[in-house]
């Protein structure tokens, strides 16, 4: 039965003896992007692709500075830090800077899961069998240089984490299958509550307006369910049983997008009053993310080739890789556009994962997952 009480032996509140500062190498950083030509399209709007990382990264978050954009990401071999300012206006002005912000190297970092301020991350590694969980709390130079690397100090958290998604403000949400419970706590592992205790331990979480979406682990060989979960613990069933299925909201928690096995498009459900639209192109759910300036627009990457009726599954295991376009998709017009084709525009095969917008929605952000590299697409 949820409740609002901690979870019972949490796996949090280590204490302060586990919080401990990291020292940084020697900076020894010199780095370089890699812009892509500029494409034109017959509207006479110029978009602009930009590789901000070919090595693998393991997370990132987009943030504001002033009138420009900077996403700051997790190198995945050396969880060294970087912040990359991209340019602002077209092509021409000013140009994209990269800088190393930390040079604590946690080898191996697989997942990286910033606070929307980007001055907290929750790292994730193996050591040996076991997933190690590491809260890294981040801190500006007080040096008047604009090279003083960040300090940083560490907190261990305990307990088998799993499907973990960042919620508003300094929480994080995720499952803790030892304890069977969905919890959420500040990025510290502090004032862990438990929203939901359920003997199933295969949930994936997301944001769904100021609740969360508690989505079964897709599969086409499984039946699949998305539900809103509030932090009261009350449960609502939203779509479901579908084989497969994959969902993600808009910031406002107004819209679920959808998708499933086998279905010839992707779907939109009007949580308001429960209406169902069918969209193209089709997609995965996971290749889309929503707009909070525009309630009703999704932007998505989407298979050129359409997907096979095994998936999701072939394509979390990395069985097969996808060759993407970017789309913008209106779910109230349930009208679509393509923005680029990065295949016949660039011969750039892109498999979109974890796709963000930046503050200020000029900037499309995604990592490839045939090589984990970073991009940007202009859109603005």
């Amino acid at each position: 039965t949820p409740t609002d009480t901690p979870v019972t032996g949490s796996p949090f509140g280590l204490g302060s003896d586990d919080t401990v500062s990291v020292p940084a190498a020697s900076r020894n950083f010199q780095g370089e992007v890699e812009p892509l030509p500029e494409a034109s399209f017959e509207t006479g709007e110029d978009y602009k692709l930009f590789k901000l990382s070919g090595v693998p990264v393991a997370g990132f978050v987009s943030l504001a500075r002033g009138s420009s954009t900077v996403v700051r990401y997790t190198d995945r071999a050396t969880g060294h830090i970087f912040d990359m300012k991209l340019p602002v206006g077209e092509a021409g002005g000013e140009s994209v800077e990269k800088v190393r912000i930390t040079n604590n190297t946690l080898p191996q970092i697989y997942e990286a899961y910033f606070r929307a301020d980007g001055n907290a991350v929750l790292f994730r590694s193996l050591d040996g069998e076991t997933v190690k969980n590491m809260s890294l709390s981040l801190t500006a130079s007080k040096a008047t240089s604009s090279n003083g690397l960040y300090s940083v100090s560490l907190t261990l958290l305990r307990g088998s984490l799993d499907g973990i998604s960042v919620g508003a403000g300094d929480t994080l949400v995720y499952e803790v299958r030892d304890s069977r419970a969905v919890v959420m706590s500040k990025f510290s592992g502090d004032g862990s509550k438990s929203l939901l205790s359920h003997p199933f331990t295969a949930w994936r979480t997301a944001r769904l307006g100021t609740n969360t979406l508690l989505v079964t682990k897709p599969s086409f060989l499984l039946p699949g369910y998305a539900y809103s979960l509030t932090g009261q613990g009350a449960l609502t069933k939203l779509v479901g049983p579908l084989s497969g299925l994959t969902a993600v909201a808009n910031p406002a928690g107004t819209t679920l997008l959808y998708s499933y096995s086998g279905a010839p498009s992707l779907f939109a459900k009007n949580l308001s009053n429960g209406t169902v639209t069918s969209l193209t192109p089709s997609t995965l759910a996971d290749k889309c993310v929503g707009s909070v300036k525009e309630k009703n627009i999704f932007y998505c990457g989407a298979p050129s080739l359409g997907l096979s009726g095994n998936e999701p599954d072939q394509w979390y295991q990395g069985i097969t890789h996808f060759s993407d376009n970017i789309w913008s998709i209106d779910t109230n017009s349930e009208s679509s556009s393509v923005l680029v084709e990065p295949s016949s525009a660039f011969g750039l095969e892109l498999d979109i994962m974890n796709p963000s917008l930046s503050p200020d929605e000029k900037y499309f952000v995604f990592i490839n997952k045939r090589d984990l590299s970073l991009w940007a697409l202009r859109l603005k």
